[in-house]
């Protein structure tokens, strides 16, 4: 899993410029003997099914995570529009960047500096700064933070970009185990782009069928621990700021609660405010869809203080993701009702009777008065 997560946690992400973090969800797909589709927009979508399953979920992680693009330049000096969100007060200092070129291996250090807060719509972007480097740059160069890539301290995973490559590297770990399993499942396992910006891919996905339109959708993310501790396990996450998600798509997930709670697998369940995901994208375009999270201390690489830090989450939360995403695939297949109030269709006869006499009486005393 450790292996899995650094190989696909390392390549350098941004809005648009996904290529090295698609690649390597592609070895990764290899090495499990499996052979991913490329949609029209690069996108990777795979199917993984046994038997005969009577429900299919579609697990859905975003390959992009907040980053700079050059808009402008100079010879060494440019101007770049920060594709994400986050508070300006984390780039009042000048900061170091990592500059990119798609097609080109490696990155050159540079300095970020003079962000002005500066929105833009439709294709978000929070605001722009200059980026001064020793090499000269190009319109369509892009920069990540420098910041550790891939450091483990015990069970603390410090990662660059958790958000999303961590969800992207849970749906392959998820893979793996389901490769074991006998009972009938039916899952896609979907790796979209342009998630930071405006939830572009996920919305070309449903517009396209990428996945049919009865699988429930499960969107994958490391979400900010604000809301949910670290270490207490995977959130199964009821809504997001802008939406609640679909009560029957999450009974899979309950479903697989309850079991993991017999073997003493902790998880959680909560509405997480912050932040728009892709199941909202889902929701809204007419999808049973629901969520996970693994919950993200430093979320979007801001820390105390105003510091910019790597984003870190917890070994046990993943492997409680895992574990989670895997018997909810099972519980689909099974189309299993979670134990909790099984008799919920069926009001017991003696209570039925009494509410029936007791609204006869009140109503022979109304029609009295």
């Amino acid at each position: 899993m450790l292996a899995t997560l650094e190989r696909v946690a390392t390549p350098p992400t941004a809005p648009y410029h996904e290529w090295r973090a698609l690649d390597a969800i592609a070895a990764e797909l290899a090495r499990l003997g499996l052979a991913p589709q490329r949609d029209a927009y690069g996108q990777l979508t795979v199917r993984v099914t046994r038997g005969a399953p009577k429900r299919a979920l579609a697990f859905v992680a975003h390959t992009d995570h907040p980053g700079f693009e050059l808009i402008e330049v100079a010879g060494t000096r440019g101007i770049a529009r920060f594709r994400g969100g986050i508070e300006p007060a984390y780039f009042r200092r000048p900061f170091p960047v990592i500059v990119h070129r798609d097609g080109v291996a490696e990155g050159h250090r540079a300095m970020a500096s003079g962000y002005v807060h500066d929105p833009v719509l439709p294709d978000w972007s929070a605001g722009r700064c200059e980026i001064q480097a020793q090499r000269p740059l190009a319109v369509g160069d892009w920069a990540v933070l420098d910041l550790p890539v891939f450091v483990r301290h015990g069970d603390e995973l410090h990662l660059r970009s958790a958000d999303d490559l961590a969800g992207c590297a849970l749906i392959l770990s998820t893979l793996q185990a389901l490769a074991a399993e006998a009972r009938p499942f039916d899952v896609h396992a979907v790796f979209t782009r342009a998630e930071e910006p405006g939830l572009f891919g996920a919305r070309l996905i449903a517009e396209s069928g990428g996945i049919p339109p009865d699988a429930y959708v499960v969107s994958v993310e490391a979400s900010n621990s604000r809301y949910a501790p670290a270490g207490a396990g995977i959130v199964v996450r009821a809504g997001d700021y802008h939406n609640t998600f679909s009560n029957d798509a999450e009974r899979f997930l309950r479903v697989a609660q309850e079991q993991l709670a017999e073997q003493g697998v902790p998880t959680q369940r909560r509405l997480l405010p912050g932040g728009t995901c892709e199941a909202s994208a889902f929701v809204r375009l007419g999808w049973m869809a629901t969520g996970i999270a693994l919950p993200n201390t430093g979320y979007h690489n801001a820390g105390e203080g105003d510091a910019l830090v790597p984003e870190m989450i917890r070994i046990e939360d993943l492997l409680s993701g895992i574990a989670l995403s895997a018997e909810a695939a099972v519980a689909a297949g099974a189309d299993a009702e979670e134990s909790w109030w099984p008799d919920v269709r069926i009001v017991p006869e003696e209570i039925r009777a009494r509410l029936a006499r007791s609204a006869s009486v009140h109503g022979k005393d109304a029609s009295a008065s």
